[in-house]
């Protein structure tokens, strides 16, 4: 078997001649694949009679991948060859060098192999632009390299860069065949062709005239073989085929690449010995010579005389997008800001799993920013406590550098993947950042090398590629279906287990919040099987569905996701209400749980139990806070426990404002409430002129002002607030104390006197 990749410059009969070629060695039996790599998709039409096929990009783009079928995608044309067209975007749309890459992928995915052929033909776009166009170029794929091209310049231009690219990625082993000149009727083109081919040390295979049959065979939409077997170019072609059944058996055959250097291509094919010298335009000729420092000087004085203005703004409308200014998002148009790559996101999820390691594929900035990021937070939000000794779960990079983002990196790759398992890991993820995904480093391939030496041990690819795949949700939520797939679907529940789903990863409140829930579920006589995910391992992640039911702990977005996913995948019952925060919600969590899980028993005993605990510790507050004015500014409506912990405390809600954000949802149960003004898109502005108008005693908010009006306190709303039927009590004891303090602390005073 060989795999052959014709290269040149675009439009100069790449197609034209890789379907004839394909045609002749089909006559003399050989299975043919070729595989069109050019987003016109026209490579394979002749084999097809005239016919264009789906492209490999549009049909895994209109199907879902559980639909996908090989057999959509390969067509039999002329003589028995299977025909693919790899496809691409639309013109200026995208990266078609990345198409050819997941083309490539798709086709693996769905079973397509090499050595199911005896020639496989890749018809390549134009030149070696990018990483994409280039895959074709790499040993796994081509076994040799045959340059089409003609005697313009511009296309023994392309030739010349090709030979570069095949450099880039050759070994000790040769893998140039030679020269397809096909022939352009222009003055002198075989002598140029020629003495390209000696200067780079490659034969000219064969010469294909100018002939009008190729335009009557492409006009009936069918190779020469078909239309004019015969003819001159017909038995060229065979020749062509003979020599590859040759270079098949003989490898010998093949060249190094050895390209020209620019000034040396031009010698040759233009004969211009000397590089024209010309000058960057808008530069004073004056200027020319000068040195960078003077020609920053002078620059800096340009422009600073250019930014004094008149004092008068001459205001125009608006006509294009440019000169349209940008107004300040309202709620409406608000979006959640992006808190990283999807890289970070799986890495936060793997990170998780105790017992696991995690391999992280990508440069040095990437992985330390991120690894750094997870410990610290991690061993702030309570750790793992082995021994007395804080643990942090094992990240480690393969550390890409240049080298590895040019060539490729799966070989440093594997060996990182071999030391972890090496090391004892049973369990390792392998996560890959953009760099990775835009070269085509394919982390499966590496994980799946790497761990056929090691029986029992599971290596586990993510795949997100950083922004390629998207934010750092959409990677959280795809290293959460990874960890899934260690969940034993056979397992079956147990009555008094309960499982945690979505904590916040590395609040440092958290482990407080589990405390909380953990301590009201023993009194309800059920225990926690499994927190997904939240330190745990691969044991209990196996066990998961021994719980009976499952608990979230936020209801946001990214937990409303899993929660359908879980739901779907392995058919688990959830409780609808997440964790509670405040007495009443509390309340409300415990009645609503006890009826689901042991429905008939009476629990009220347990919550008189915690009202009584709640009024003995509000009533130590009251003498101090009741009467007082509130005024609460929130960037959600989701405040409901605030203001319960306010009216319970004998305070006054004088109004609520809203700012625009893209947080929370609206709630009914807050705009029901008809004692205190609501205001919504509240800004600072209005809170300032609020605190003149209403005079609160207390200003709450999710944030503290950079500048604080006189004569009130502050505040701030917990971002995460203590989980439970006392919540209220930690807000109630900072207030006491706060209120009990000056207005205007004693180092604004000078001598007595208010400043």
């Amino acid at each position: 078997m060989i795999q052959i990749a014709l290269y040149g410059k675009g439009g100069i009969g790449k197609s034209t001649v890789s379907s004839n070629l394909s045609a002749v060695l089909s006559d003399i039996k050989k299975r043919v694949l070729q595989i069109g790599c050019d987003p016109k998709h026209d490579s394979t039409r002749l084999l097809l009679g005239g016919a264009i096929i789906p492209t490999v990009l549009d049909y895994v783009r209109e199907t879902s991948q559980e639909m996908q079928q090989l057999e959509a995608l390969v067509f039999e044309g002329y003589g028995g060859t299977a025909c693919v067209e790899a496809g691409g975007p639309k013109p200026g749309i995208g990266c078609a060098g990345r198409g050819i890459l997941s083309s490539f992928e798709v086709l693996k995915r769905l079973g397509l192999r090499a050595s199911s052929f005896d020639v496989v033909l890749y018809d390549v776009l134009g030149d070696v632009v990018c990483g994409g166009f280039a895959v074709p170029l790499r040993k796994e794929y081509a076994d040799a390299v045959f340059l089409v091209t003609s005697g313009e310049y511009m296309s023994l231009y392309a030739a010349n860069n090709i030979l570069r690219g095949i450099r880039n990625f050759e070994d000790a082993n040769p893998r140039v065949a030679g020269i397809i000149f096909n022939k352009r009727g222009l003055f002198a083109e075989e002598e140029r062709v020629f003495s390209f081919a000696r200067a780079v040390g490659l034969p000219v295979l064969v010469s294909l005239p100018r002939d009008e049959v190729f335009s009557q065979a492409e006009r009936a939409g069918k190779t020469l073989a078909e239309a004019f077997p015969l003819s001159t170019p017909a038995s060229i072609f065979r020749e062509l085929a003979k020599y590859i059944e040759t270079l098949e058996k003989d490898r010998s055959l093949l060249h190094h690449a050895s390209p020209l250097d620019d000034l040396e291509l031009e010698a040759l094919v233009l004969g211009r010995r000397e590089k024209p010298c010309i000058k960057p335009s808008g530069i004073d000729p004056a200027l020319y010579n000068k040195t960078a420092t003077e020609l920053y000087s002078s620059r800096q004085e340009n422009s600073h005389s250019t930014e004094i203005s008149s004092g008068t703004h001459e205001t125009k409308p608006a006509e294009t997008p440019e000169e349209v200014s940008t107004a300040l998002p309202t709620a409406c148009t608000l979006k959640p800001p992006l808190y990283g790559c999807a890289f970070s996101g799986a890495v936060t999820a793997t990170f998780q799993v105790r017992d696991a390691a995690t391999v992280l594929h990508g440069p040095r900035s990437c992985t330390y920013i991120t690894a750094d990021a997870l410990a610290y937070s991690y061993l702030r939000g309570g750790g793992i406590n082995v021994d007395g000794i804080e643990q942090v779960p094992c990240i480690l990079p393969t550390d890409m550098k240049e080298e590895e983002v040019i060539f490729g990196g799966l070989e440093k790759l594997e060996s990182k993947i071999e030391e972890v398992l090496s090391a004892g890991w049973q369990t390792v993820f392998v996560v890959s950042t953009c760099p990775g995904g835009i070269i085509g480093d394919d982390i499966r391939e590496a994980a799946l090398r790497a761990g056929v030496h090691f029986p029992g041990a599971r290596v586990i690819p993510l795949p997100v590629e950083g922004v390629l795949t998207g934010d750092f949700s959409t990677g959280l939520l795809e290293g959460y279906k990874k960890i899934a797939d260690l969940i034993d679907p056979s397992v079956k529940p147990e009555k008094g287990l309960v499982n945690i789903v979505g904590e916040r990863s590395f609040s440092p409140r958290e482990e407080e919040h589990f405390r909380s829930i953990e301590g009201v579920l023993k009194k309800l006589g059920y225990r926690v099987n499994c927190r997904f995910l939240k330190g745990t391992d691969t044991f209990s992640l196996r066990s998961f569905k021994k719980a009976e039911i499952n608990l979230i702990a936020f209801d946001d977005p990214e937990t409303r996701i899993l929660k359908a996913y879980l739901s779907e995948r392995f058919n688990l019952d959830f409780f609808e209400l997440p964790f509670p925060v405040g007495f009443r919600e509390s309340s409300i969590w415990v009645k609503k749980l006890a009826e689901r899980l042991l429905p008939g028993e009476d629990f009220s005993t347990l919550l008189q139990e915690q009202e009584e605990l709640y009024r003995a510790e509000i009533a130590k507050y009251i003498s101090y806070l009741s009467g007082k004015r509130v005024l609460v500014v929130s960037y959600t409506e989701e405040v409901g426990w605030v203001l319960d912990t306010i009216r319970d405390l004998g305070m006054e809600i004088i109004k609520v404002g809203i700012s625009a954000s893209f947080c929370g949802s609206a709630s009914p149960e807050l705009l029901s409430h008809e004692d205190f003004l609501l205001e919504r898109d509240y800004t600072d502005e209005k809170r300032a002129n609020d605190v003149r108008t209403l005079m609160p005693d207390l200003v709450l908010s999710n944030y503290a002002p950079s500048v604080h009006e006189e004569g009130v306190h502050y505040d701030t709303i917990p971002f995460s607030p203590q989980v439970g039927f006392l919540s209220g009590l930690e807000l109630a004891k900072r207030w006491s104390t706060l209120l009990r303090l000056p207005v205007v602390e004693g180092w604004k005073y000078d001598g007595g006197e208010e400043c």
